[in-house]
């Protein structure tokens, strides 16, 4: 999962740090800033696609299941669960997707899934606190006021997306 748009977020932080003449403590405060940043987006990202709602998030929801994605909740899931339940997880995996009724079970049975291990409420948990871990790795730069709000008002507008 973390290298993913976590890796290209703190790159871009980095290298932006680094061009303007920061110090290489400061750059990579900055770079870790951008890889909590761009989990917590990725999380936010694989929950939408399986809990958002579709006329906000602007596609079907359950596209990462129906193409058997290794998302953040999917991996979790199989971090959580016992032999049993890897048994449905995988069975889920395999079932067919021709038709639309087809796709709504096998999204029902993965959400359904998920739901029992929690990794849904466990997702949101992880956002928050990445969240607070980039916004941790900021406060320790020496910026300005400004400065500082402006990275918090980007780091929220990028998580906090319903779309």
């Amino acid at each position: 999962i973390g290298l993913k748009t976590a890796v290209l977020i703190a790159c871009s932080a980095k290298m932006g740090a680094l061009i303007a003449g920061a110090s290489a403590q400061e750059a990579d405060l900055l770079y870790k800033f951008g890889y909590d940043l761009g989990l917590a987006f990725q999380i936010a990202d694989d929950w939408l696609d399986t809990y958002g709602d579709p006329a906000v998030f602007g596609k079907a929801i359950g596209g990462d299941i129906l193409n058997n994605k290794k998302s953040w909740l999917m991996t979790r899931a199989f971090e959580k669960a016992d032999e049993g339940c890897r048994k449905e997880l995988y069975a889920a995996m395999k079932m067919p997707v021709g038709t639309e009724g087809e796709k709504q079970e096998k999204i029902s049975k993965v959400k359904a899934i998920y739901d029992r291990l929690n990794v849904g409420e466990e997702a949101k948990a992880s956002i928050v606190q990445l969240h607070e871990q980039a916004m941790g790795y900021v406060a320790g730069l020496n910026i300005t006021p400004e400065a500082f709000a402006l990275l918090k008002n980007y780091a929220k507008k990028l998580i906090g997306r319903t779309k």
